[in-house]
């Protein structure tokens, strides 16, 4: 190994590898072509390899014994899960409206002010004005117990992994899988160990959405100072009072923030769970999508918008510590401080600070009289009891404020005229509006003609020739490139690594439908990179460009997909075309955000200087700022990549090929091996690609002494 690698630095520390890198790859291409146009039929793996390596056959038989031996314990764990869903589901239905409301905005009102309690105000009453109230809940009970759940066990195995290297080093790799594997592959297992429904549903998003809170679980323990534990244990602590006194105490703020991650990643399932049983939200946009309703669709997403973007808020606003500016430099008190250039939030300060006054004001004084009360009656018996018990009401009057809000609800709607459902005449429809909007366009000329001269020249061009080359190329030839590169940019021991997890995708002879797959992902990272920098670009340069834009990018990013196949499938028909706008509109966010990022953190001195010397914005972004924001690129390149592979287990649903057709073939004939192996082989794409683009980061980082 030392002489490969002390031969690779060599090479790559020589004069002439500046000289010699493009000719290498202009004869490689050249190669590559030559040998696809020479190849009568896609290149295959040995038909003798393939049947030997049975590796679907095995994952079906390990299915059918677990199946035929222990599935009574799996519907007995599915029986106690339905329980508790149900429980939950029942209390947020048959409750009034108002009282979960309330249920959720004084929470909001306690952790966030009066912003986030406008928020909330705001997402329930679209909810019920677009007539979502009852899926909204039935959302809300699968979120909520799969997040439990999740929290409860990941923080147990969070905290096993802060106390043990090699349970940590263990649970990685699988931690590593439970992300990266499409949703759609452990689908098929739960529903048949778990049956259908919302047991099934529930523990696929706990394995979906688990890896962030054992993460930042294990992190933020790992993140206590050790002076600190060395002092506890000076105290005489044992290594459990440290632990539960001191390490987890101090690291809430890392576990929060993975419970935030946790409640992202739930809600991120909430369609795909519709396809084994579960109800809600999910299955309102399926309906609209076999429906092609865009508007009845996009209700629905707006609906999963808001829920996640209210409890993002939330979370954060739970995990972040409460700073106060200097009274010089704080503008406002219940607005954003970035505010302050826009006139209109200067007056719209004033009046939300008094609207927060007296609902301050009035928790204290209700609050206050009861803790009045509760002194006096108790100080009968003993003073000091009742002087506590009053201090310990005051110091929390938004909590017992709360309760009192929520029985004074629950009272009157038993005894009084009854809030239970959401007021009609507060309803709106924005699905009308949306509906003819689509359907305008697909009867507009000039739109029809643009779109399909688009999807002429995507397939002609673009697609057709890149899936022809890379399905035609030798496989080996393809792997060995994938080596070198792998060798090159990480090292041996990653290139080997790179050359095992390849031999697993063409062994289970999936390899054409793996190089069509990158060759889908190449194209769209290759629009989202051309469309993308330039708008994060110009994003840099502008702050009002940059607000408008980060609306959009945190809507694209949180609206489910599903609401924006309908479209798509609208305008451009089924196919690998669409299949492709669908991934880059899914896939670019990263790209704009880490471009606005590099380019917005060079530091202003080396601008000034390239003004000094005459330089113009063009000579000063081209030469100075975009070479420095290279790490940021392809740090966004990376991410990009990384959701152009995740968005391949979804495009089937419109047209698209390769491994993700693969894996919903593997679902129709119940074939779970099949559908794992196709599953896997987007895993390890993804994870070579994804290793190879951190190493050329980390170089480039070196580079500049960052």
């Amino acid at each position: 190994m030392s002489f490969l690698d002390s031969t690779k630095n060599k090479i790559l520390n020589s004069n002439n590898y500046n000289l010699l890198l493009p000719l290498l790859i202009f004869v490689a291409f050249f190669l590559s072509v030559y040998l696809a146009i020479q190849s009568e039929e896609k290149s295959t793996f040995p038909e003798f390899a393939t049947d030997a390596f049975t590796f679907t056959a095995w994952i079906n038989a390990g299915e059918d014994y677990l199946k035929d031996h222990y599935k009574w314990i799996t519907r007995l764990i599915a029986s106690y899960v339905k329980v508790g869903y149900y429980g939950f589901e029942d209390f947020l239905l048959d409750s009034s409206w108002l009282f979960v409301a309330a249920l959720m905005i004084i929470p909001s009102f306690m952790v966030g002010g009066l912003r986030l309690a406008i928020l909330f105000i705001f997402g329930i009453y679209f909810w019920g004005a677009v007539d979502m109230w009852d899926p909204a809940m039935e959302s809300m009970a699968l979120m909520g117990l799969s997040v439990l759940l999740s929290v409860i066990v990941g923080v147990f195995f969070g905290v096993l992994c802060s106390q043990s290297d090699r349970f940590e080093s263990a649970l990685k790799p699988l931690l590593d899988t439970m992300q990266v594997m499409p949703a759609f592959v452990y689908l098929i297992p739960a529903m048949f160990f778990f049956g259908i429904g919302a047991a099934p549903a529930i523990l696929a998003t706990m394995i979906y959405s688990m890896p962030p809170i054992i993460r930042l679980t294990n992190l933020g323990i790992r993140q206590v100072p050790n002076e600190t534990i060395e002092t506890a244990k000076s105290f005489g602590s044992t290594k459990t009072q440290t632990l539960f006194k001191i390490q987890i105490p101090l690291a809430l703020p890392s576990i929060m923030m993975g419970v935030n991650q946790t409640i992202m990643m739930a809600l991120a399932l909430i369609v795909l769970a519709t396809f084994i049983g579960a109800q809600g939200l999910g299955a309102e946009i399926w309906i609209a999508i076999r429906k092609l309703d865009v508007g009845y669709a996009m209700e629905g997403g707006l609906c999963v918008l808001l829920m996640a973007i209210m409890f993002d808020r939330f979370g954060k606003a739970l995990s972040t510590e409460t700073k106060t500016l200097p009274s010089e430099s704080q503008k406002f008190y219940l607005l954003p401080q970035e505010w302050e250039i826009y006139p209109a939030a200067k007056i719209l300060e004033k009046p939300l600070s008094i609207i927060h006054s007296i609902i301050e004001i009035t928790f204290k004084f209700t609050i206050g009289f009861f803790a009045f009360l509760s002194n006096k009656i108790i100080s009968v018996i003993n003073a000091d009891y009742g002087e506590s018990i009053s201090r310990f009401f005051n110091n929390h009057f938004y909590f017992f404020s709360g309760i009192l809000i929520l029985y004074f609800i629950s009272l009157y709607d038993s005894v009084g005229p009854g809030i239970g459902q959401f007021p009609e005449s507060w309803t709106l429809s924005i699905r009308e509006p949306i509906e003819s909007s689509v359907q305008w366009l697909t009867i507009n000329p000039t739109f029809i003609a643009f779109t399909k001269g688009l999807r002429a020249y995507v397939t002609i061009y673009l697609m057709r020739p890149l899936d022809m080359y890379l399905t035609f190329t030798p496989w080996w030839y393809v792997m060995s490139a994938f080596v070198i590169i792998s060798w090159v940019s990480v090292g041996l021991r990653f290139a080997v690594v790179s050359a095992f997890l390849l031999l697993f995708i063409a062994a289970c002879n999936i390899w054409t439908q793996a190089m069509i797959t990158l060759s889908s992902v190449m194209i769209s990272v290759f629009f989202c990179f051309i469309i993308g920098v330039p708008i994060g670009i110009l994003a840099s340069y502008s702050k009002r460009f940059q607000n408008i834009n980060e609306v959009i990018l945190d809507a694209m990013q949180t609206l489910p997909y599903f609401c924006y196949l309908i479209p798509v499938l609208m305008f451009f028909g089924g196919g690998v075309v669409s299949a492709l706008i669908a991934t880059i509109i899914y896939s670019i966010p990263p790209i704009i955000r880490l471009t606005v990022l590099g380019l917005s953190q060079v530091s202003v001195t080396y601008s000034e200087v390239s003004k000094s010397f005459g330089g113009t914005t063009m000579q000063t972004l081209s030469k100075i700022k975009f070479p420095l924001a290279v790490p940021s690129l392809v740090m966004g390149f990376n991410q990009t990549v990384m959701m152009a592979f995740a968005m391949q287990i979804v495009t089937p649903l419109i047209g698209g090929k390769g491994l993700g057709k693969e894996v919903f073939a593997g679902l129709a004939r119940s074939d779970t091996g099949r559908a794992l192996a196709a599953g896997i082989g987007i895993c390890l794409l993804a994870i070579i690609i994804d290793r190879i683009s951190l190493a050329y980061t980390k170089k480039q980082r070196d580079a500049l002494g960052l």
